[in-house]
């Protein structure tokens, strides 16, 4: 028998003597915002046969999750748990729940925005943050209501000690929840305000001002060699195999914003008939050329690997099959996303038949059950947007805390591509946290 099996048997039958303990057929309810008395009334808890029921399944639970986690993104996961406070933080001092529940109990994200004085994207980071622990629910896209577990963090002794818990973790924590009510930097997503700025630096210096500080050397080795490159690892296969690369035949593909170009190191190797061009500033392109590897010399000799020097916000210089951009939109507001796209547009029109691939975390909603289902949470997982939805959607608190980024939903990127002159034509969900939109131009 496996594990699995003895887990599955475990939670089975505790489950069922749970049933019967707490008596009735209602049972705990997951998503009304309401008390489920049995178990949350704070002056008459449950039963010692209860509480050692209800110890036993959270026990086994956690036992199921960490089975059928892959250990990377466990270990994301847990690392992420800081901003799981944040998120927290941020709902108890915009006193969502409350706004919720005097827009009729049930609100759109922009009228909560407006109700609470927040920036709208950065309160929907936080709320699909919670609504992935079932602290607020996600009903219809970009649609909450309260449940039973956030319908608490209005009362005023919770909302004190809340307030209270949730700071101390903010004050080490790079995403501030402050930051989506202060007039400074509400509706900025610019380096310069990012949240990082006032916690880590403390002197105004940018992520990357700070990391190219001498006196920093040693957390750019970390940042470089150890997080950056590990995390490159939990996405990196499902690039290479779940993106059809060979479709691209002996086509040219434009790396824009290379960075350290692994990920076209790896695509050449797996696909050695594809000419990479990588493209990014000077600077970073001499660090690239000194560190490309020996293995690969060959290709710069012949010309299937080239360097050329590139400001992804002026006219792009070169011409290519397919244009590649992994993680590059995310680190800018609209407004410079769109500058992006239509330089890239304009040069995919002196190619016909040439495709954009951008490759990013897309906004995730955990889950968005509408008010009357009766159904399990798994069946309500929306299909347009990254996998492992809880994961993709931590994973992307750091951007906005440390570049002042903006992750976007597939809606976001689909408007901006229209706006730029493009269409999406296919879209991949690959098995990490990243996706491919793949875009063309839009031909009226």
């Amino acid at each position: 028998m496996s594990y699995l099996s003895v887990l599955r048997q475990s939670l089975n039958a505790n489950l069922e003597l749970l049933e019967d303990e707490l008596g009735g057929a209602e049972g705990p309810h997951l998503l009304d915002a309401r008390p489920y008395s049995p178990l949350d009334d704070a002056a008459n808890p449950p039963s010692k046969k209860t509480v050692e029921l209800l110890e036993k399944i959270r026990v086994d639970l956690k036992a199921v999750d960490a089975i059928v986690t892959p250990s990377q993104f466990k270990v994301v996961d847990v690392a992420n748990a800081q901003y799981g406070a944040a998120a927290l933080g941020g709902a108890v001092l915009l006193d969502v729940a409350g706004a919720i529940e005097k827009l009729g109990g049930e609100a759109s994200l922009e009228k909560l925005a407006e109700e609470t004085g927040a920036n709208e994207h950065k309160l929907g980071r936080i709320l699909r943050t919670l609504t992935g622990e079932y602290i607020f629910q996600e009903t219809s896209h970009q649609v909450f209501k309260n449940t039973r577990h956030s319908i608490g963090l209005s009362h005023p002794g919770a909302r004190s000690f809340l307030s209270f818990i949730t700071d101390l973790g903010m004050k080490s924590s790079s995403g501030i929840p402050k930051d989506l009510i202060d007039p400074e930097t509400k509706n900025s997503f610019a380096e310069t305000t990012a949240p990082f700025c006032k916690v880590v630096s403390k002197n105004g210096q940018t992520f990357a001002e700070y990391m190219g500080d001498p006196e920093n050397a040693a957390m750019v080795a970390l940042g470089n060699e150890g997080v950056v490159g590990w995390l490159n690892k939990l996405t990196r296969a499902s690039l290479l195999n779940d993106y059809p690369w060979a479709e691209l035949g002996n086509g040219t593909v434009i790396d824009l914003g290379c960075g350290a170009g692994d990920s076209g190191m790896d695509a050449v190797q797996q696909y050695p008939h594809l000419t990479w061009v990588y493209q990014d500033f000077e600077p970073v392109l001499e660090s690239l050329k000194k560190d490309y590897p020996a293995h690969l010399s060959e290709r710069v000799q012949n010309g299937t690997t080239t360097f050329v020097t590139q400001d992804y916000f002026q006219p792009n210089v070169s011409d290519g099959n397919a244009w590649y951009m992994r993680g590059v939109l995310h680190e800018y507001d609209d407004e410079g996303v769109l500058t992006i796209l239509k330089h890239v547009g304009d040069a995919m029109q002196r190619t016909p038949g040439s495709k954009m691939i951008i490759n990013e975390v897309l906004n995730s909603s955990p889950v968005i059950m509408p008010a009357s289902s009766t159904s399990a949470p798994s069946e309500c997982i929306p299909a347009t947007q990254s996998a492992l939805g809880s994961v993709a959607n931590t994973m992307t608190w750091s951007t906005f805390s440390l570049f002042g980024g903006k992750e976007r939903s597939y809606a976001e990127y689909e408007a901006l591509l229209n706006a730029a002159g493009l269409r999406i034509s296919r879209f991949f969900k690959f098995r990490t946290f990243t996706v491919v939109l793949e875009a063309v131009v839009n031909v009226l």
